[in-house]
């Protein structure tokens, strides 16, 4: 219940930024939109106190629907990889509490079907390697509360360095629908979805 009132305020956000990717044939399975809600608008240069509250969605042809809700964290000239987030170590992908999925269909994740249902996010950043964790526990501060035994998905993949800073923590969805992506820094990391029938 708190995710889905936590999806109604972000919707209802008067002054949200939104940017929106669709598909160009639309039908059935296939993805009819996706985006981005950043927050309520701000100079990314001179970022609040704090952190914000993000979330990145994924809407198919026939009304499925992906959503993931975060906490956004900014970089404010802060070492991030090997300094915020510790190189090898479980982390919540985003701030405050654990980053959530919610999904009104099935998906494959890394060879695995993840059935429709609700799942928290952590990634864990190692040198060239990230790992995806899909977790079937909700409502957990940061990753205090973490069972590895709970993960229902274990993906690996090579992040890919940057040219420009992303000052807030950002997940979003590939136009396509393909991939789940992870930005921070300089830093980015596309973890393949595909949408199951």
């Amino acid at each position: 219940m708190r995710v889905l009132f936590l999806f109604a305020l972000l919707a209802g956000a008067a002054h949200a930024q939104h940017n929106h990717g669709t598909a160009a044939n639309v039908d059935g399975l296939e993805v009819a939109e996706t985006f981005v809600v950043t927050g309520l608008r701000l100079d990314e240069t001179d970022p609040p106190p704090g952190s914000g509250v993000g979330r990145a969605g994924l809407r198919y042809g026939d009304g499925g629907y992906v959503s993931v809700v975060h906490g956004k964290p900014f970089v404010r000239g802060r070492v991030v990889w090997g300094g915020l987030v510790a190189d090898g170590q479980v982390w919540a992908a985003g701030a405050h509490q654990a980053t959530e999925l919610v999904t009104t269909v099935a998906l494959e994740v890394g060879g695995t079907r993840l059935e429709p249902g609700a799942y928290s996010l952590f990634v864990t950043p190692t040198g060239d390697r990230w790992t995806l964790h899909v977790n079937t526990t909700l409502g957990m501060h940061l990753a205090d509360e973490y069972d590895p035994a709970l993960d229902v998905v274990a993906l690996e993949v090579a992040p890919r360095s940057l040219e420009d800073v992303v000052e807030s923590l950002t997940w979003s969805f590939a136009d396509d629908g393909s991939a789940l992506v992870l930005s921070w820094d300089r830093r980015s990391a596309a973890f393949p979805i595909s949408r199951l029938p």
